[in-house]
């Protein structure tokens, strides 16, 4: 750094000296002078020698730098896009089979009610089979209880119609008795016919 510095002064020293030189001859700045083009080229040299030593690297480096960093950019840009294409993929994946899910969860609720129903329906069946078994149970019931009550009044009247056709009284339960073989005779006749 020191060395620049110096290398700089006597650049810049240089055409100083010179030019107080020229200054008391009274020619004009303007006028082409072999001299003075030489120490411009000179200085202009020395100038892009300091330049290129000092400034150009550094230049040089911050360009190669931010080449680089858009390098890395457009390399971090796809591979992000390539991660984001991967992810949608995935995601799409994810919503296809949680679709298929839902598909086979819907369809299992469905077999489940039509299992419900037609255990409903098996369970109603046999509800109403129980329902007309019982209802036979108390149909017979009250037709066997009514032709108990036919046969006991049955018998009171073939009591009464006896006693009156005999003349002479007969007991009733000698009537009954009498009606119980008569009946179990005309039931035994109406199996064998």
């Amino acid at each position: 750094m020191k060395t620049a510095a110096i290398a700089l002064l006597a650049v810049l020293a240089t055409p100083a000296a010179l030019f107080a030189a020229d200054a008391g001859e009274g020619k004009s700045v303007l006028s082409p002078d072999w001299v003075n083009s030489a120490v411009t080229l000179v200085v202009f040299l020395a100038l892009l020698g300091v330049l290129y030593a000092f400034a150009w690297g550094p230049i040089q480096k911050g360009l190669q730098a931010r080449e680089d960093a858009q390098y890395h950019a457009l390399d971090e840009a796809k591979k992000a896009r390539e991660e984001a294409a991967g992810m949608r993929v995935q995601v799409q994946a994810q919503l296809d089979h949680a679709a298929e899910q839902v598909r086979e969860m819907l369809a299992e609720a469905r077999r489940d009610a039509d299992a419900l129903r037609a255990t409903e329906k098996e369970a109603g069946v046999k509800d109403a089979a129980a329902e007309r078994e019982r209802a036979k149970r108390e149909i017979e019931a009250a037709r066997d209880a009514a032709l108990e009550d036919i046969y006991k009044q049955a018998v009171d009247l073939a009591t009464t119609l006896s006693a009156k056709t005999l003349g002479r009284k007969i007991t009733a339960d000698d009537h009954r008795k009498l009606v119980g073989e008569s009946l179990a005779e005309l039931k035994q006749s109406a199996k064998s016919a």
